[in-house]
């Protein structure tokens, strides 16, 4: 199964970093968690965005612009992402999240 990982882009926007940080000390934003990600056709700044959520649908942030378009698509077409957490990146200021997408 093909996989490429990325790093979760818009996580300092809308309390995300809130919620990273709370689901992350419950621990439940750990290496091998599940997420889910969503086209999302209709968002204002980019028609390909694509939206990175738990399985319980908060959102988490986007799939980075550069890697979009073909994901968005892929998408649209029925193609199933298994994504997975690799890690919770950062600080007590600053948390990201690396994933890791299989399809």
């Amino acid at each position: 199964m093909p996989s490429f990982y990325l790093k979760i882009a818009g996580v300092t926007f809308e309390g995300r970093q809130r919620l990273i940080s709370g689901l992350s000390r419950k621990g439940e934003l750990n290496p091998g968690t599940l997420l889910r990600i969503v086209a999302e056709p209709n968002n204002p700044y980019d028609s390909n965005a694509v939206k990175v959520m738990t399985i319980s649908g908060e959102t988490l942030g986007y799939i980075p612009k550069q890697h979009n378009s073909t994901i968005a698509y892929n998408l649209r077409m029925g193609k199933q992402y298994k994504v997975t957490v690799l890690a919770v990146t950062g600080g007590d200021e600053f948390l990201g999240i690396n994933i890791m997408l299989e399809y």
